[in-house]
């Protein structure tokens, strides 16, 4: 849907309606600084699979690629920063998840992983294949709702420390409204996020602020943060 190119500082992805993208929702690639994706909604992105009607590579949920050119090593992203999106994938789309070794510093929080399949780690496949993440340094990977424990793959060595598993109850799957991605499961979603704090050894954060006054409906935000895109008051 939107990508963050090579080369960039602090690009922040928010308040957007992803849905249907072939290639996939969340992709930032080498050389950037302290970006982000947050208070963000995906529907069904990254169902293109490799091979398939001429593919090259696989579509991917959620991709942090160290591509910086052909002729480039790979390099980052560097602080990444991914909370308080709401991401929605139908049984028949496999979420594909890619992280290069390249990358150092990453938060992912209070994201609501909504995958109806298991998820898988493929690799890059940018123009050349990255190298699987061996452990990528500087992580902050905490307090996610996922629908199943398989909603990660158990193989990348990026996993999340403190994960809660469980049912948002969407009021209607697979729609484009923005509103129809309103939990009815208030027990497991209002007051649950963590407050974001900079990633270990980055100095700078998110230059216009980590900490969020509005959800991607207009909702205020008062209090503890609830998890994924919309507040509930």
């Amino acid at each position: 849907g939107v990508h963050i190119d090579y080369n960039c500082n602090d690009v922040v992805i928010q308040y957007n309606l992803s849905a249907n993208n072939a290639g996939g929702f969340c992709e930032i690639l080498g050389n950037n600084y302290n970006c982000a994706y947050r208070y963000n909604i995906s529907v069904n992105d990254g169902h293109r699979v490799k091979g398939v009607n001429g593919a090259f590579q696989e579509g991917k949920i959620f991709w942090l690629s160290g591509y910086q050119g052909n002729e480039k090593k790979n390099a980052g992203p560097y602080n990444s920063y991914f909370y308080n999106n709401t991401i929605y994938v139908s049984k028949n789309i496999i979420p594909k998840v890619a992280v290069s070794s390249s990358a150092d510093g990453v938060l992912i929080a209070n994201n609501i992983f909504y995958f109806e399949d298991a998820a898988q780690m493929v690799a890059g496949d940018q123009k050349k294949k990255e190298v699987d993440v061996d452990g990528v340094p500087n992580v902050v990977f905490v307090n996610n709702l996922f629908l199943r424990a398989d909603n990660w793959p158990t193989e990348l060595p990026l996993q999340d420390k403190a994960p809660i598993t469980g049912d948002p109850l969407f009021k209607q799957k697979g729609s484009v409204q923005l509103s129809d991605y309103l939990p009815s499961n208030t027990n497991l979603i209002r007051n649950k996020g963590v407050t974001m704090v900079p990633i270990p050894n980055d100095s700078i954060g998110l230059r216009i602020g980590l900490h969020v006054t509005h959800d991607i409906l207009g909702n205020r935000i008062e209090g503890k943060p609830d998890i994924g895109a919309i507040e509930l008051n």
